[in-house]
């Protein structure tokens, strides 16, 4: 079981691309360091870094669940399993990792210096400071929340949108209806069966589950949103959804056949 992050790539065919674009994708910071991760990601030299959500510990003060779904008797029963793991093996074995803010502005602020930095918010992220807007806005961070912009890389025009856990339905069929290539930030995988496919966006990028926390023959083992064995824990799906593990590890609980990942997406012209 290693603690190393480790760098994954894929490969996207677009047929509608002119020149090749790189994405390093990022999510589930978590406040944690990560500045391994970072490293990962620098030797890549992205065109754009996309950072799918959780990146801040964020919530209301009348609601500290971090919960924006409809919590159903099994959800609630894994949430629980894992909230009574870590406050165990933290108790035996007195593993601290506790959140910083300052891990995620580090993060950010040399992500920035390296190539554009596009940000949705997750589940985790209900309400941003004052603080985090102005950090944001002084060190060019795009956040997208509900929201898109159009950018060019590579002298071609690219469509950006963040689609949060309060999600705004309106506004991603508008934005799937723009002409162009549309690439999508969305915190939670399990929105592509719910709003995504059948939508012109071209790529997703998501994170959330965490990889499964810990993998048994391939799969995932469990999801805070989903229960056992999540659909969509990590990997590449209909050559269009992509789903990165995390990069860091926000619970005593250890990632098993599960590390850490920074995500770099090739997409490709179909020749």
């Amino acid at each position: 079981m290693s603690r190393k992050p480790v760098l994954t790539e894929y490969s996207v065919s677009i047929p509608k691309l002119k020149d090749r674009i790189k994405i390093a994708l990022i999510a589930d910071i978590h406040e944690r360091n990560i500045d391994d991760v970072f490293d990962l990601i620098k030797g890549q030299s992205p065109d754009i870094i996309a950072v799918a959500g959780d990146t801040f510990e964020r919530y209301r003060d009348d609601d500290n669940s971090g919960n924006t779904e409809k919590t159903g008797l099994v959800r609630l029963l894994f949430i629980n399993l894992i909230y009574y793991t870590n406050v165990i093996i933290r108790f035996l074995f007195d593993r601290h990792n506790n959140p910083d803010t300052e891990n995620s502005y580090r993060f950010l602020q040399k992500a920035s210096a390296l190539a554009p930095v596009y940000m949705s918010l997750g589940n985790h992220e209900e309400m941003l400071t004052d603080e985090d807007t102005a950090f944001l806005k002084k060190n060019g961070i795009h956040l997208l929340d509900n929201s898109d912009e159009t950018v060019t890389v590579k002298d071609q025009t690219v469509h950006i949108g963040g689609l949060s856990p309060f999600r705004d339905d309106n506004w991603l069929k508008d934005f799937s209806e723009k002409s162009g290539l549309k690439i999508l930030l969305c915190h939670h995988p399990e929105y592509y069966d719910d709003v995504i496919r059948d939508t012109g966006i071209d790529l997703v990028l998501s994170g959330h589950n965490h990889g499964g926390q810990i993998r048994l023959f391939g799969r995932g083992l469990v999801s805070s949103s989903t229960g056992l064995f999540p659909k969509y824990d990590r990997g590449i799906y209909e050559n269009r959804l992509v789903v990165t593990a995390g990069s860091s590890n926000p619970v005593s609980v250890p990632r098993i056949n599960n590390p850490r990942e920074a995500v770099i997406v090739t997409l490709n012209t179909i020749e």
